[in-house]
C-alpha cells in the first residue's frame, strides 16, 4: 500500500508513465527545457535591434539634409521662385560676378549667408506666402544690397580693407595714381556699389573717369 502511495505521488501510477523519466517537478520549465517566458526575450531583443535601425537611419538622414542644406543646390530646392538665378550664377563662371571667385575659393551660400534663427524665420513667413521683395529691373531679391556693405564683406574671416586697399593701386593695369578702395573723394560708396555677387560688377569709377574695367565688369560711359 505504501509503495502505491509512493508511486502515485511520483506519477508513476499514470498511464504511459515510463519509470524511467520522472515527471517535470521544477516550476516554470517545459518538457524543452526552455522557460515560457524566452518568447518574451525574443521580442524585446528584437525591438532593441528595431529601434537601434531606426535611430541609425533618422542619424543618417539628418547629417545627409545638414550636408545638403550647406550647398547651394539646397536654396532653390525649396524657394524655387527667388533663388534659381543665384544658384545658376554660382556655377556659370561668369568673371564679372564675384560669385565666381567666392565659389573657387570653396565658399557656398552659407559662408556669407550665415543660418541666423530670425533670418530663417522670415525666409520661412516669405516661403509660406510665397511673397518675395524683388528688384524688377533685375529679377533679384530687393534685399540683396543689404549684404554688401564694407560691414559685412570686411568682417572677421573674410576681407581685410587695409589688404584690399594695398593690393588695387593701379589695378588691372591702370594709373596708380587712382585707387578704387581709397580714392572715392568723400563719395559714400559701399562695396556692391562696384561689387555685384550673383548681378555683373560695375566699375562706378567710370562715371567720373575712363579706367580700364577688370575682365567681365561693366564700365559706365565705355
Amino acid at each position: 500500500m505504501e509503495e502505491d502511495m509512493v508511486d502515485k505521488e511520483n506519477g508513476l501510477d499514470a498511464p504511459g508513465a515510463d519509470p524511467a523519466e520522472p515527471a517535470a517537478s521544477e516550476p516554470g520549465v517545459g518538457a524543452t527545457g526552455r522557460t515560457p517566458d524566452m518568447p518574451q526575450a525574443r521580442r524585446t531583443k528584437r525591438g532593441w535591434i528595431v529601434a537601434g535601425v531606426i535611430v541609425a537611419v533618422v542619424l543618417v538622414a539628418g547629417i545627409g539634409a545638414w550636408v545638403w542644406h550647406e550647398q547651394p543646390s539646397f536654396c532653390n530646392a525649396i524657394c524655387h521662385s527667388p533663388m534659381d538665378k543665384y544658384v545658376e550664377s554660382y556655377g556659370e563662371g561668369d568673371p564679372g560676378k564675384l560669385v565666381t571667385q567666392h565659389a573657387a575659393a570653396g565658399d557656398t551660400c552659407l559662408s556669407c549667408h550665415e543660418a541666423e534663427f530670425t533670418t530663417q524665420v522670415s525666409e520661412a513667413m516669405a516661403w509660406a506666402s510665397d511673397s518675395y521683395p524683388m528688384d524688377e529691373a533685375t529679377g533679384m531679391l530687393a534685399t540683396g544690397k543689404e549684404f554688401a556693405t564694407e560691414e559685412f564683406c570686411a568682417r572677421s574671416g573674410c576681407h581685410s580693407m587695409d589688404e584690399v586697399v594695398a593690393n588695387t593701386w593701379g589695378f588691372e593695369g591702370n594709373d596708380e595714381k587712382y585707387n578704387p578702395h581709397s580714392s572715392h573723394q568723400d563719395l559714400a560708396l559701399e562695396c556692391g556699389d562696384c561689387h555685384k555677387v550673383h548681378e555683373k560688377s560695375t566699375l562706378v569709377c567710370n562715371e567720373c573717369h575712363a579706367l580700364t574695367a577688370p575682365e567681365g565688369w561693366e564700365a559706365p560711359n565705355e
